[in-house]
Formats: C-alpha cells, structure tokens, sequence
C-alpha cells in the first residue's frame, strides 16, 4: 500500500486511484521568462521518482506537468530584451526540455503551454460567470468571486481574515480577496480576444482547465512546490471544484524548496544556480542524489559543499556496478524472475518509497546492497553477481541513476571530483602506485603512510582481488 502526505488533511493517505490501476498526476510547472535553476530541478526530479516508481510498481500513469508561457515576467523580459514574448517563451521551453534530458528526466506524458489552450481557458471563465462565481469588470479584467466558495482556504489552512487574493489591489473587484481569472492587455504576441475585451488568463486558471483537458475533472494527484501551497493551488480548486461541479485532486504533494543561506533560490533574489551551470561542473547524478538523500518535504539548503559529498556515493555505486558487470557469467541464462522479491534490500527499498516516498531510506538500501557485494566479492559465484545486478539495476533505475557505462562515469567523475578539490590525478594515483610497491615489497608500515597521506586529500584505497580501487571518502 503507497502511501503520500496529503497538503488538503495534514497526514498521509493510501494512493487508491479513482481509475483501477492507473494513477493520474499534474505538477505545476515553469514560467519560461529565464534559465531554469536548480530550484525547479528539485520538484521535476521528486515527480519524476514518483512516476517511476509508480510505473515500477505496475500502475499506468498519466502525468502533466505544464509551460507557462504566458506571464507578465515574459512579457516584461521579451521588452527588456527586444524580442516577441513568443519567441522568448519558446526558446526557454527548448532550453528547458534540454536542461531536463541532461539532468535524466522522463517526458511527461503532457507538456501543454498556456498559449495553446487560451480556448479551454475561455470555456471555463464563460462557466464561472454563468454560475455566479465571477464577474467582469467594466475594465475588462475577470475575476473569482471567493466569497461564493465556502471551502476557500481548505488547503493552506487559512481564515478569511488571512486571506489575501493572490493579486495586486485593483479598484474594480467587488472584494478584496478576489483573483484574476482574465487580465486586459494589448501586449502584442501575449493577449487574445474575448466578449470581455483583449486579454490574457490569469495565472491560477491556466492549470485548471489544463488539467481538466488532459486528465479530467478529478484525477488523483497534483503536485508542487510548497511556496505555490497559496494562493495558486488555494485559488485552483476553488475554481475547478466550482466550475466543474466535482472534486478536483484528492492528494495534494507538495515538495520542500532549495534555499541558499536560508533564503528560498529564485531568480528574483539573483541567488539561484542554473541547470546548465551546474551541469558545466557536476555531473546530473549528483544533483539527483543530492535531493533524494532528504526527504522531498523538506528544504534543501545547497552549497558547494553539498555537491562534493554527493560526488562521492555514485562514484561507490557505479564502482559497485562495474565489478558485477565485469564478473558477469558469459551464458545468456536470465536471473530467476524471484531474484527481486526475496532479496532483503530490494524488499526493504520497495517499502521505504511505499512510505511517502522516503527517498533516504531507500538510498540506504542502495548503499547497504553495495556494501555486502563489496564485502563478499571473492565468494559469491556466476548465480550470485547475476542476481545482484538485476537487483542493483532495479533499484538505481527506479531511482534515476545508472544512465551510463560506469567504466565512462566513473573516469569523468573522478576527473571532475579532483578539479573541484584541487587535486592532481597524477599525484594521486603515483602515491598509489608507491602504496602498491610497498605492499609489494611487504614494507607495510610505508603502505600505511601513503595510505594516510591519501586518506588526508580525501581519496580512500580498496584492495580486492581484482586490484585496488580509488574512490572519495564520504564525510556526510
């Protein structure tokens, strides 16, 4: 039984799907006006662990995870930069689809952008107005009248008094805390026609009626990131449950965020770190590990610091992955179809992930499983290592890893491990050249100094049979 934390009642809840055996999910988003960073990394890689798993597990997913493409930051970006808000829209999107496939992200099965649904947005207005749950104003803006929605505040656990509308104080609401569901504008390239005036959809119906296209009235699960907890998820059930007449998602996911000093990461603030850069100096796996070693509903605060230990754990697994490769039985025998299920670590991963996704867990699994084939590689045989690596390829799988030849990540890593350290990979592997010499030579006490020497830039030595092994000592 999966179960996740559900935002709308504060506790997890079993993942029973609406439809049998297929489970339907929207995550929010970017809003293409920059680069995307690290930040939107995090919530795109937690979704993309949950679709994996869930597909692991034998569910049909259908997941939507959307553009936004039309927004007063693009707009305000496309004339700072003298360009259509368009063409600057679409070349964001390309770039982040790009940044996406680096980082090992799966397409969702959807990928609308607002611009192409401003009809479906239309549709949905014109059924809020005729229920009485918004207006046009005489300005030819839209807006949701909150007032009518008994439930508003469900989600983010608010009063009315606390509430505020999500938008800038406009003279022509009837209250307050109402919110834009359609802005006028005349900006060329970014408005549309309507019977209420040239305009464009406000932000929170935008998803709404993307939803509603792709997965129906009510699907299984939406996600995000915590900051969009209100007004913007607050803001999209009232409207879809309103003009729908049904319920809209029944698990609300919302992961933590990636902060720098504390303060959140947003291109705003100028303290955010780019796919692309990050992807110039490490490689996509230890991005990848180092969200998966938190839990997803808790923020992440990065550093440099953070991505040298995280460099440290795939160099480990891929090593692991390398031996059980090499070792292989040359026979074309597969592994018994069980190999999984009565293997403890695999059993123990399955449950970690069932439990909210506790992607620490499960990552413990990973490594306890490397741990015990390192510890017993000179006694297991052909069956064994055939067995071992279904199960470590499983499990790196599910969790997004393993989507290279470890003989070339492993090289690649270790070459951009000691740039980021400020080693010399010719010092390193001279001293262990001398350290193999003296071991050799049975002047073990000199073995045991370099050994230190090489434990004090960080660099751990394993002997096997197979040779001897250089990795980075994990101080995490």
């Amino acid at each position: 039984m999966i179960k996740l934390y559900n935002t709308l009642t504060n506790n997890k809840q079993p993942l029973v799907p609406l439809a049998k055996g297929h489970v339907k999910i929207y995550a929010c988003g970017v809003t293409v006006y920059d680069s995307s960073h690290v930040g939107h990394a995090m919530q795109a890689l937690v979704f993309d662990l949950l679709v994996r798993f869930l597909c692991h597990v034998g569910y049909r997913v259908t997941y939507v995870r959307n553009f936004t493409d039309v927004d007063d930051k693009i707009i305000a970006r496309a004339n700072e930069l003298a360009i259509s808000p368009r063409k600057l829209a679409s070349s964001i999107i390309a770039s982040c689809r790009d940044d996406f496939a680096r980082l090992g992200l799966k397409p969702a099965t959807h990928e609308p952008c607002v611009s192409q649904n401003i009809a479906e947005i239309i549709a949905m207005i014109e059924q809020l107005i005729a229920d009485g749950f918004a207006y046009a104003s005489e300005q030819g803006n839209v807006y949701f009248r909150v007032a009518k929605f008994p439930d508003y505040g469900q989600l983010s656990n608010r009063t009315i008094e606390q509430l505020v509308g999500g938008d800038s104080p406009a003279d022509d609401k009837e209250d307050p805390q109402d919110f834009a569901l359609w802005k006028k504008s005349e900006a060329v390239d970014a408005s549309w026609p309507s019977r209420w005036g040239t305009g464009r959809p406000g932000w929170h119906i935008e998803c709404s009626a993307m939803a509603k296209k792709h997965l129906g009235v009510s699907f299984d699960i939406h996600g995000g990131g915590r900051d969009l907890v209100f007004p913007h998820h607050e803001n999209e059930i009232a409207q879809s449950v309103a003009a729908n007449n049904s319920p809209y998602a029944t698990i609300w996911m919302h992961n933590g965020l990636v902060t720098v000093d504390g303060q959140k990461m947003a291109k705003s603030l100028g303290n955010h770190i780019t796919i692309a850069d990050f992807l110039n100096n490490w490689p996509a796996e230890v991005l990848r590990l180092a969200i998966i070693t938190h839990q997803y509903r808790s923020d992440i605060d990065f550093s440099e610091e953070i991505f040298r230990i995280n460099c440290q754990r795939p160099l480990y697994f891929y090593q692991t992955l390398l031996f059980l490769e090499e070792n292989l039985p040359t026979d074309d025998q597969p592994p018994p179809k069980d190999c999984l299920t009565n293997n403890n670590h695999y059993r123990n991963f399955i449950a970690a992930l069932e439990d909210d996704l506790n992607t620490p867990i499960a990552l413990a699994e990973l490594q306890a499983l490397s741990k015990t084939i390192n510890r017993t590689r000179n006694r297991i045989d052909g069956q064994q290592i055939k067995e071992l690596h279904k199960v470590m390829l499983t499990i790196g799988n599910v969790l997004g890893l393993f989507n290279e030849p470890p003989q070339t990540f492993i090289s690649d890593l270790k070459q951009r491990a000691l740039d980021a350290n400020n080693l010399d990979r010719q010092h390193i592997e001279t001293l262990i050249e001398q350290r193999q010499s003296a071991r050799q030579g049975k002047d073990f006490a000199k073995a045991d100094q370099l050994r230190q020497q090489l434990i004090d830039q960080g660099i751990e030595v394993r002997d096997s049979q197979q040779g001897t092994e250089w990795g980075f000592i994990w101080r995490g």
